[in-house]
């Protein structure tokens, strides 16, 4: 009995030892297939490549004092297209902090309607779950993603979401505001637009919104013709501040040429990330972002679910001496 007692540890060692190594003759198997034979080499290599998840460490949320209340008070969520109870959590932690200081916009940054911008949708995936948001008396403001002109939806879901155009403007409180088609970035007449119009504002705090990130580590990567179509223009007229959502998760960039990009898509689903020589912090977390701007700086939270924040950092307007300082939970200054 003794001896089949110790074959049979050999063996249950023996299997462990496999198993795992099974797993990963597999995945370097589906690697090497998606890599070579595969349309999807580039998603592939970013299943098996991107690993980060959850933030190490977070803080409670603590409201901004009613002695010294921002000028200007935005929540932004991006991809929110799936309904359900992911999303309805997320605009509940929103609806639950703005419920004593009401927000003063609700930003959406695209993809917000999966799979293909079926306008029919939008009161399960905005008027419903964030209804009492905008009831407070809060703008909605939106941009088109990828998936939301994907079958030729976006002009029937602009007109739902009273969106004024593919881009637009909105300047309040000394923020000027502009929402990109990041789906046409070469589009001349978008880009004669915004460079006219961030020329001839004076507005002291310049923010940019577009779906797909100019810089991103997370799966799917920096959306190069973003970049080179609209970061010149936000370097040479002082954005400080770009938004996108496209990938599923949370990453601030660190401060290039002056602006600061993030990435917020995480609203309803949530995907691991990763990291990049421009990455300040990222992390996957079902998560959204919410902007407090004062005259003398702009204060961003990366908050979860049940308003955990993960990364309060503070923005200063261009030609400052400081122009990102701050905290985040995890220890990036």
């Amino acid at each position: 009995m003794a001896r089949i007692s110790v074959v049979s540890a050999a063996r249950s060692r023996r299997r462990r030892v496999v198993r795992p190594l099974v797993v990963v003759t597999l995945l370097l198997t589906v690697a090497a297939a998606g890599l070579t034979f595969g349309r999807y080499h580039r998603q592939t290599l970013s299943y098996l490549t991107h690993w980060k998840g959850n933030p190490t460490r977070t803080v409670a949320y603590v409201p901004f004092p009613a002695e010294d209340p921002p000028q200007l008070r935005l929540a932004v969520v991006g991809d929110i297209g799936d309904s359900g109870r992911r999303l309805d959590a997320t605009a509940a932690a929103i609806d639950r902090i703005g419920t004593d200081d009401p927000f003063d916009a609700l930003l959406l940054l695209g993809d917000n309607i999966y799979p293909a911008g079926d306008p029919s949708r939008l009161p399960d995936v905005v008027f419903k779950p964030f209804g009492p948001i905008l009831d407070r008396g809060a703008t909605l403001l939106a941009i088109l993603g990828n998936h939301d002109v994907k079958a030729g939806h976006g002009a029937a879901q602009m007109t739902a979401l009273g969106m004024p155009g593919r881009w637009w403007s909105v300047e309040r409180a000394g923020v000027l505001l502009v929402g990109l088609d990041s789906n046409t970035p070469n589009d001349p007449e978008q880009l004669a637009w915004l460079e006219r119009t961030l020329r001839d504002s004076p507005a002291r705090w310049k923010i940019a919104a577009l779906h797909h990130p100019p810089y991103s580590a997370g799966y799917q990567g920096s959306n190069r013709a973003a970049r080179a179509a609209f970061s010149p223009l936000f370097e040479r007229f002082g954005v400080v501040l770009a938004l996108s959502g496209h990938d599923h998760d949370y990453q601030r960039s660190t401060v290039i040429n002056g602006v600061t990009y993030v990435v917020t898509g995480a609203a309803a689903g949530a995907r691991r990330t990763g990291d990049a020589d421009f990455t300040a912090v990222s992390f996957s977390w079902h998560s959204y972002v919410e902007l407090a701007v004062y005259p003398d700086r702009t204060v961003v939270r990366a908050l979860n679910q049940a308003n955990r924040m993960a990364d309060e950092w503070v923005l200063s307007p261009p030609g400052s001496r400081l122009t990102q300082g701050g905290r985040d939970s995890n220890g990036v200054r």
